[in-house]
């Protein structure tokens, strides 16, 4: 049991370290930020799923009598943390003055190769290393981007 709760409490520090990061580390690093813009959700569905999941897990644990505190504790942070993350976080991209931030990932500008975009909302940015699809939200959004990659 306690490698169980060792592993979810790992899933748990990495989950809440993200969130630390892209939440208010990436809004310091590598100078002001010159552009922020929410991106679409993916991957909506499955966080979903996983987090019921781990709820009925917890239900069960308590319904079968297994009053283990720490297993019980984890598994609720875990789908609160998760919840957040599903319902309430979104994707960001940071636009900064030499590159900008698109998850856990800095791309300079001079490092982008190509740009290409599709019909239905997407930035298509080939680096060198990667390729980088950006799910604007609305049309503005992808112009005001489209701007700072001319700009910079």
């Amino acid at each position: 049991m306690t490698l169980i709760i060792t592993f979810l409490c790992l899933i748990l520090a990495g989950l809440l370290a993200y969130i630390f990061y892209d939440g208010i580390l990436v809004r310091v690093l590598k100078g002001k930020t010159v552009l922020s813009v929410r991106l679409r959700k993916r991957n909506y569905l499955d966080q979903l799923i996983l987090a019921v999941l781990l709820a009925i897990i917890f239900i069960s644990n308590t319904v079968r009598g297994e009053n283990n505190a720490v297993m019980n504790s984890v598994l609720i942070l875990l789908v609160i943390t998760l919840l957040y993350n599903t319902l309430i976080h979104a994707p960001s991209a940071r636009f900064k003055a030499d590159g900008f931030f698109y998850g856990l990932e800095f791309t300079k500008y001079d490092q982008v190769k190509n740009m290409k975009l599709s019909e239905d909302g997407v930035l298509v940015v080939d680096t060198q290393r990667r390729r980088i699809l950006l799910y604007a939200r609305k049309i503005e959004d992808l112009e005001k981007i489209l701007n700072v990659f001319v700009e910079h």
